[in-house]
């Protein structure tokens, strides 16, 4: 008979075996389903788009992103600075991470953080340098917007009903997060090195700074 030990090593080395195998089915399974299909609105004036179709992406985390056919999108779900520097996001070499991260500032279905950090992994998705991905979640990290999501478990929507809206962006000052655009422009840096980084500078998070969401 085998020993307790053994026993236990071979359930220790099934468990690893389970867990690696689920994980290389969510990274096998995700990624951008369809394209978006955006029909530019004329009347505007601002650029605005209507999606024409459903599209997808999937995070490797087994997260599902949807932008239903008939939403608008105007890139302006970015932070101000992004566009002072970069332009319009719509525009860009992620234009499709750029629609569902617009559309998710815009319908507040999922927590801010994993918006911003869906976008951070789309933008790679796309094949944006992680030099770049890093810049792009620096800028929104400091200065995108942040937000409760929204239906009855909030304690914004306790107080003001579930389809209330709280939003806000941290204070910062422009200045500060312009020194850090060379240095977060680094395809060593980690997420949480550049979450230490923007913290330094943030003057003021906001009114549920604490919120902890993967």
């Amino acid at each position: 008979m085998e020993s307790r030990g053994t026993q236990m090593g071979h359930v220790r080395f099934v468990l690893i075996f389970t867990i690696s195998l689920v994980i290389q089915s969510a990274a096998a399974n995700s990624g951008f389903e369809g394209a978006p299909d955006l029909h530019p609105i004329e009347d505007s004036f601002l650029e605005r788009y209507r999606t024409t179709s459903e599209f997808i992406y999937r995070q490797t985390n087994g997260r599902v992103w949807v932008v239903p056919s008939e939403s608008l999108v105007d890139g302006r779900g970015f932070p101000r600075l992004f566009i002072d520097l970069f332009g319009s996001p719509l525009r860009s070499d992620f234009v499709n991470t750029a629609v569902v991260y617009d559309y998710s500032v815009k319908s507040k279905h999922h927590p801010w953080v994993a918006a911003q950090n869906m976008a951070y992994e789309a933008m790679q998705v796309e094949g944006v340098p992680r030099s770049e991905a890093n810049l792009v979640l620096m800028l929104l990290r400091a200065t995108g917007t942040r937000w409760a999501t929204k239906g009855p478990g909030n304690c914004f929507s306790r107080c003001h009903g579930p389809d209330a809206n709280l939003e806000w962006r941290p204070i910062v000052k422009d200045e500060a997060v312009l020194e850090l655009v060379k240095w977060a422009r680094n395809s060593r840096l980690t997420v949480e090195e550049i979450e230490l980084r923007v913290n330094e500078i943030i003057l003021e998070e906001g009114p549920h700074s604490v919120i902890g969401i993967m």
